[in-house]
C-alpha cells in the first residue's frame, strides 16, 4: 500500500510539472544570445575590414613619408652633435674665464671691480722659479703663452650655418 501511495504521489508530481513553461524561457533565452552573438561577429568583422582599409591606407602613406624621416633623422643628428659642440665651446671658454679671473685676482663682479681692480693689482710674474728644490712647483693654468694672449679655439660658424 505505501508502494501505491507513493507512486500516486510522483505521478501527481509529475503531472503539475509542465515542461513548456519551465523549459521555454531556457530556449528563448539561448537563441536570444545567439542573436546578439551573430551580431557580435558581423560588428567585428566590419571593424576589421574597416581596420585593415585603415592600416593598409596609412601604412601606404607612412612608408610615403621614409625619406623624410631619414632627411629630418639626420638633420636632428646634426644639430644634437652641434649643440654638444657648442657646449664644450662653451665650458672651455669659462675655463678661460676662470684662469683669467684668478690671474687678475677678480673678485669684485661690479663694474668698478671690474674696470679698475686689473690696473691695479701687481702683475704676477709666471717664470718664477723656486729657490727651494724640495719645495715642488704647481703649475698654474694660463691663458697666456710666450707672452701673448692665446684665446681659446672655438668653432667657426661658417662651418655650420650657410
Amino acid at each position: 500500500m505505501v508502494e501505491k501511495k507513493a507512486a500516486e504521489d510522483y505521478a501527481k508530481l509529475f503531472q503539475s510539472i509542465s515542461l513548456d513553461k519551465e523549459v521555454n524561457p531556457i530556449c528563448m533565452n539561448i537563441e536570444d544570445m545567439l542573436a546578439r552573438l551573430d551580431e557580435l561577429e558581423t560588428l567585428l568583422a566590419n571593424v576589421k575590414a574597416e581596420n585593415n582599409i585603415i592600416v593598409d591606407q596609412y601604412t601606404n602613406n607612412i612608408v610615403g613619408f621614409a625619406k623624410e624621416f631619414r632627411i629630418l633623422q639626420e638633420r636632428i643628428d646634426k644639430l644634437e652633435n652641434f649643440i654638444d659642440l657648442v657646449n664644450n665651446n662653451v665650458d672651455e671658454v669659462e675655463k678661460s674665464l676662470d684662469i683669467a679671473e684668478n690671474e687678475l685676482n677678480i673678485t669684485d663682479y661690479s663694474l668698478k671691480g671690474l674696470i679698475f681692480k686689473p690696473f691695479l693689482s701687481k702683475s704676477k710674474s709666471s717664470n718664477t722659479v723656486s729657490l727651494d728644490s724640495s719645495i715642488d712647483e704647481t703649475i698654474i693654468p694660463s691663458n697666456i703663452k710666450n707672452n701673448e694672449f692665446r684665446p681659446t679655439e672655438i668653432f667657426k660658424t661658417d662651418n655650420y650655418f650657410k
